[in-house]
């Protein structure tokens, strides 16, 4: 019954099919309501796709979109009327082929934890299930504490509940239930796309009409990603291999959002160059993804961000910045992020060693002597041994400088091999 959901934790992405790999790790599918063509980016540079149409009802146009990782070549598309899988065979070629026009309106898709794509439909405003063989299910039916305004939703895999996003809130639809409850409101807008953190499983969703980014903790708690307004229309969002939020807004542009809440114009989509309906990343089973508090280091906050892959005897590395130029200091690396020695994590370090606002948010099982260079950034790398395989690994930067309590102290990172 698991069959698709272990090998998507098993077989490496270059091994799942027989095909020669046309879709690399972090490219990025992206649709904006056309009738037959999408772009996918690798790095700044947008190749575009054009079918013979999506083969939908009404006006057919692209709405969502999901990368297969069981098939790498594979994006399956949807839309008004529409659920089809289109195949990259080469550079500008693909092949489309339908999967199902028993859906109403596409607005965003995720796999279940057997390979069956969850849809959230605006058009009946309600979650459905599509098989590969274009079988259509209800999973919610009936009155919804959403209403008629359904406008995305994602499986979350950790629970196998469907979280779903309408006008200013989120839902969510327990597995084995078929009416939904609110998790948070008064989100200020239409929520557009949901996905989740891979390191804790929170929230992670666009608000469209608020120009919002938002994290929404196991608790309910509600943060703020970047500022309100940092990317305009985001429409659509996802993670990246090394944590970083990808969102689509508008004409077509593709951002990348850091720790730090800052975006940075990455690509524009000219197939077509409308708004960003929905995009999806090429994922690799490895990842990093940060968390926790930072605190200031000589230039603002010690902020660390990794560089994979994230796989069994490959190189990767973890960097810090902002620090004092040729700066000491410590990589911190550990199998927890919740406890060490007994004591929960994070742990506020302010009254132990003099220091402002910093915490140890990994358990320091091993610690390594690291050097800052002379701009300041601390780069530590690694090649992964084959222990690492399937292990996760919890790493912090740790630096001495001109500061309260002598110590700067970075986020973590999540490291998934």
């Amino acid at each position: 019954m698991h069959t698709r959901h272990l090998l998507l934790l098993a077989i490496p992405l270059s091994l799942a099919t027989g095909l020669a790999a046309q879709v690399q790790t972090n490219d990025v599918g992206m649709v904006g309501f056309s009738t037959n063509a999408f772009g996918i980016a690798t790095g700044g540079t947008v190749t575009p796709y054009t079918t013979a149409g999506f083969q939908g009802t009404s006006a057919a146009t692209s709405q969502s979109i999901l990368h297969d990782p069981l098939a790498p070549n594979d994006f399956i598309v949807g839309g008004f009327g529409f659920v089809g899988r289109a195949t990259i065979t080469g550079p500008g070629a693909v092949n489309y082929t339908l999967i199902t026009n028993g859906i109403n309106t596409a607005a965003q898709m995720s796999w279940d934890f057997v390979g069956n794509i969850v849809v959230a439909d605006a058009g009946t405003d309600q979650v459905r299930q599509v098989t590969l063989g274009g079988v259509v299910t209800d999973l919610s039916t009936g009155a919804q504490p959403w209403g008629t305004s359904v406008n995305a939703g994602a499986y979350q895999a950790t629970t196998g509940d469907v979280i779903v996003g309408g006008n200013g809130g989120l839902f969510r639809l327990a597995v084995g239930t078929t009416t939904g409850v609110p998790i948070a409101t008064g989100l200020g807008g239409f929520v557009s796309w949901i996905t989740f953190d891979p390191c804790n499983g929170d929230i992670l969703a666009a608000v469209l009409t608020a120009n919002r980014l938002i994290r929404v903790d196991s608790a309910g708690n509600v943060t703020d990603l970047a500022p309100p307004g940092t990317v305009a229309g985001p429409n659509a969002l996802d993670i990246d291999r090394d944590g970083n939020l990808l969102v689509g807004g508008t004409a077509g542009r593709l951002f990348r959002v850091d720790y730090d809440g800052t975006a940075t114009l990455v690509a524009t989509n000219a197939s077509p160059t409308t708004n960003v309906a929905g995009l999806a990343v090429a994922k690799a089973s490895g990842f990093a993804m940060p968390f926790g508090t930072r605190c200031n280091a000589t230039s603002g906050l010690a902020t660390l961000s990794a560089t994979g892959p994230y796989a069994a005897g490959a190189p990767f590395s973890t960097t810090s910045i902002r620090h004092a130029p040729s700066s000491i200091g410590l990589w911190i690396a550990g199998l927890s992020n919740t406890s060490y020695n007994g004591l929960p994590l994070p742990l506020s370090l302010d009254a132990l060693l003099g220091t402002s606002g910093c915490f140890l948010n990994v358990s320091a099982d091993v610690t390594v002597v690291a050097l800052a260079d002379a701009a300041g950034t601390m780069t530590f790398p690694l090649t992964a041994p084959a222990s690492f395989a399937g292990q996760r690994l919890f790493v912090q930067h740790t630096a001495l400088e001109p500061v309260p309590g002598g110590f700067s102290f970075s986020n973590g990172v999540c490291l998934q091999f």
